[in-house]
C-alpha cells in the first residue's frame, strides 16, 4: 500500500470565481453562486483513489501492520472462541458494510462465533431502519447488540493515568477474539477520531466518557493535535486495558472517497492513519470576512449537536468580528438535552466556562464550545430549526441559504466555503506555518 498520497489544492491554493457550488444539506444539495468565494477543499482527483473503497479495505486486511492476519488469530484459538465486531452507530458516515464484507471473508465460516456490537457512546440507540443502514444483510446474519452506558452489567478493567475510571460493555470484554472497524476523522478535542475512539467513548460507561471529556476544557485538546492532548492520551490508555486483537480503519476524501486504510494493531493503525489524515483533512488558509460550512449533509446534519463539530473546525479562518454561516439541516432538533439547557441558562462564554469547570456534563461542553467560537464572531444557521430558539441564544437564525447570504454577506468581503466541514480543518497561514 503506498506510503505516500500526492494531494493537489486548485490553482495550487485554492479555486476563484465559482459560478455555482453544491453545498450538502441533509439529502440534498443546495446551489448557489457567490462571485469570488473561494471553495476551501483539495482536488480529490489526484488523491489516489482509482482503486475501489473495497479493494482498499481488503488489501488493508490482507496486509496488517503490527499482527498477524486476522484468519491467523483466529486459527491459533480455540474452535469455539467468541468473535465481537465493534462498528460505529448512526451518527457516523463509516464504510461498516464494505468492512464486514472484507472481515467476514477473512475470518470464513464462523457466522455463529460472531456477534455486531454497535458503540453508541452516549448516543441514542439506532433504530431498526438505522440500524439496516449501518449494517445491511449483516443486521440479520449475525447477534447484533448495541451498547448502553448505563448498563448495569458493564465490566470495571481500570483506571487511567489521569484518574478515569474505566468501566467497558460486557460483551467486548467477554470475547476472546476482539476486532474493531471505524474511520479516521477529525475530531475538535480528541484530535482524531477511530482507533481507540471505538472503546472510550464508543464502548465505555457514561461516567468514563464524562471523566474523560471533563479534560477538553485544556487548550491543547484540539482538532488534529495527538501530541499532548489529554483527551487523546487518556483514551489510549482505557484501550489499553482491554485491546482489539484486530482493527481496520479507513481515511475518506473529501467527497467520501475512501482513500486508505489500515488494519492490524490498534496503535499502528491509528499512527499510520492520521499521517494520511493530516495531509488530507487539514488546509492552510488566508483570513476571511465570512465563511459558508456546511456540516456535510446528512448523517452529519442530523442534529446541531453533531453538526457544530464544522464550526470547530472551521472558525480559526475567520478574521475577528467576521460572519461564519453553518448549513445544517437538524431534521433531529438540537440533539442533547444538556446542551440545549446550557445554551438556554449560560448566555456568555465566561460563564458557561465556570460551570464546565464546576459540574462537568455531557452536552454542557457543546454550549461551551459555542459560545467560545459566539464571542470571537457572528454566528449564523441555516437549518431547520426553531428560529426564535437560536435567536434567544444569539445566533443568527434563516430557514434558506438564499436569506442567509443576502442578510450576512453584503459588502466586498473576502468569502470561504466549505462542504465538508465535519472532514476539513482550517489553519490560518502564520498558525499553521508554527504548527510546521
Amino acid at each position: 500500500m503506498d506510503e505516500k498520497i500526492d494531494f493537489l489544492f486548485f490553482n495550487n491554493t485554492k479555486r476563484k470565481g465559482i459560478a455555482m457550488t453544491e453545498i450538502p444539506y441533509g439529502d440534498y444539495q443546495l446551489e448557489v453562486a457567490i462571485e469570488g468565494a473561494e471553495l476551501l477543499e483539495w482536488d480529490v482527483s489526484n488523491t489516489g483513489a482509482e482503486r475501489s473503497g473495497s479493494d482498499i479495505i481488503k488489501d488493508a486486511i490482507e496486509h496488517p501492520v503490527g499482527t498477524k492476519r486476522l484468519n491467523e488469530i483466529i486459527a491459533a484459538r480455540d474452535d469455539d472462541s467468541k468473535i465481537v465486531i465493534v462498528v460505529d452507530d448512526h451518527t457516523r458516515d463509516t464504510p461498516t458494510v464494505e468492512m464486514l464484507d472484507a472481515l467476514v471473508r477473512e475470518i470464513g465460516d464462523c457466522d455463529n462465533r460472531i456477534t455486531i456490537l454497535v458503540a453508541c457512546g452516549t448516543h441514542s440507540p439506532p433504530s431498526a431502519e438505522e440500524l439496516n443502514r449501518i449494517l445491511g444483510k449483516y443486521a440479520r446474519q449475525f447477534e447484533v447488540v448495541v451498547h448502553d452506558c448505563d448498563a448495569p452489567d458493564l465490566v470495571y478493567v481500570g483506571t487511567t493515568a489521569r484518574g478515569t475510571p474505566v468501566w467497558l460493555n460486557r460483551t467486548y470484554v467477554d470475547a476472546d477474539i476482539r476486532i474493531l472497524t471505524g474511520d479516521i476523522t477529525l475530531h475538535y478535542y480528541a484530535g482524531f477520531g477511530g482507533g481507540r475512539k471505538s472503546i472510550l467513548p464508543g464502548i465505555s460507561s457514561r461516567e468514563t466518557i464524562k471523566q474523560n471529556h471533563a479534560l477538553l476544557i485544556d487548550e491543547r485538546a484540539s482538532a488534529a493535535n495527538i501530541t499532548d492532548n489529554p483527551v487523546h492520551q487518556d483514551m489510549t490508555d482505557a484501550a489499553a486495558f482491554a485491546p482489539p486483537d484486530f482493527i481496520i480503519n479507513t481515511i475518506a476524501d473529501a467527497s467520501g472517497a475512501i482513500v486508505s486504510a489500515y488494519a492490524g494493531d490498534l496503535n499502528a493503525v491509528f499512527e499510520k492513519g492520521t499521517g494520511i489524515a493530516k495531509e488530507l483533512l487539514i488546509h492552510e488558509t488566508d483570513l476571511f470576512d465570512a465563511i459558508v460550512v456546511s456540516a456535510g449533509g446528512f448523517p452529519k446534519d442530523r442534529n446541531l449537536y453533531q453538526a457544530t463539530k464544522a464550526i470547530q473546525n472551521c472558525y480559526n479562518a475567520v478574521k475577528p468580528g467576521g460572519c461564519l454561516i453553518l448549513v445544517a439541516e437538524c431534521r433531529e432538533g438540537i440533539g442533547d438535552a444538556f446542551f440545549e439547557e446550557w445554551m438556554n441558562s449560560y448566555e456568555s462564554y465566561e460563564a458557561t466556562e465556570e460551570a464546565i469547570r464546576a459540574h462537568f456534563v455531557l452536552g454542557g461542553h457543546k454550549a461551551f464550545y459555542m459560545r467560545k467560537v459566539m464571542r470571537y464572531l457572528r454566528l449564523s444557521i441555516v437549518s431547520e430549526l426553531d428560529p426564535d430558539l437560536l435567536r434567544n441564544w444569539g445566533i443568527h437564525a434563516y430557514t434558506s441559504l438564499e436569506a442567509a447570504l443576502e442578510s450576512e454577506l453584503n459588502g466586498n468581503f473576502k468569502i470561504g466555503i466549505v462542504r465538508n466541514g465535519l472532514d476539513t480543518l482550517l489553519v490560518p497561514d502564520k498558525l499553521f506555518k508554527k504548527e510546521q
